[in-house]
């Protein structure tokens, strides 16, 4: 099963770290390095997301950028950091939120942590999170809340390996039951799993066999199916294709968007 799983049914996944001033080593494999946020940046972890395949164009992950980060963007040169190779690439990103109200009681939120696929692998991911908690120790947090989902299933799963805690599991127990099924980590041993077949979401796994017809290999892709959508992203090769999927009497089929 790939990292991130876009074929699985999705579900927001809470976590919780109860403790910052406890983390582990930080310190990133040779040749990588951390730096902060500064102005101008905003492609790059545009970039980082496209690459890891969070966003399908550079317009979306500019948009999505100011959107969420309008409210706090002064705060970014000590919240925002980058991993950065020995060519001075920046592969890797994750970020302290400050929250206007605090959620759950908590006003920190780890948000937007992505690695470019190519570079999952290299170990980043563990020291990352480790930095993490670090630096919302440093910033003040005492504690965190987390958002993840189950096409980030393995992300979720190292976030319990380090520390973090399963939170408001009962408001969709069905995400959690299938990050079980997946994993069957120790930490959700009271949480029961669900038949293999029932963890799948059946629109992403005909958009996605029509896409492998189509592009073979080393796309991304993005389904977006409420309030009546049916719509379809894809980027291959740094380009956007739209599409319109339909699942009718002449069964399931995709219809490129105009």
């Amino acid at each position: 099963m790939n990292s991130i799983e876009k074929t699985l049914e999705y579900h927001e996944l809470l976590m919780t770290y109860s403790d910052t001033s406890k983390f582990g080593d930080d310190t990133l494999p040779k040749g990588f390095h951390y730096e902060f946020y500064k102005s101008g940046d905003e492609e790059e972890w545009s970039k980082i997301h496209i690459e890891s395949g969070e966003f399908m164009s550079m317009k979306e992950g500019l948009k999505i950028f100011h959107d969420f980060y309008g409210s706090f963007l002064k705060e970014l040169p000590k919240r925002l950091f980058f991993i950065i190779n020995d060519v001075g690439e920046k592969v890797g990103t994750a970020t302290i939120s400050l929250l206007s109200e605090k959620e759950f009681g908590y006003d920190a939120v780890v948000d937007w942590l992505a690695i470019k696929k190519q570079y999952q692998g290299y170990h980043l991911s563990k020291p990352m999170i480790n930095k993490v908690i670090k630096l919302a120790n440093e910033l003040g947090h005492k504690k965190l809340l987390l958002h993840t989902q189950t096409h980030t299933w393995l992300a979720a799963k190292l976030y319990l390996d380090l520390g973090f805690e399963p939170f408001n599991v009962e408001e969709d127990m069905k995400g959690w039951q299938i990050l079980k099924t997946i994993t069957n980590h120790i930490k959700l041993r009271n949480i029961k799993k669900v038949p293999e077949n029932d963890i799948y979401f059946d629109i992403a796994l005909k958009t996605k066999a029509k896409l492998d017809e189509l592009f073979e290999t080393n796309y991304e892709y993005s389904i977006w199916h409420k309030n009546g959508r049916h719509d379809v992203e894809v980027n291959y090769n740094n380009h956007l294709y739209k599409y319109k999927y339909h699942d009718d009497k002449n069964g399931f089929w995709l219809e490129k968007d105009k």
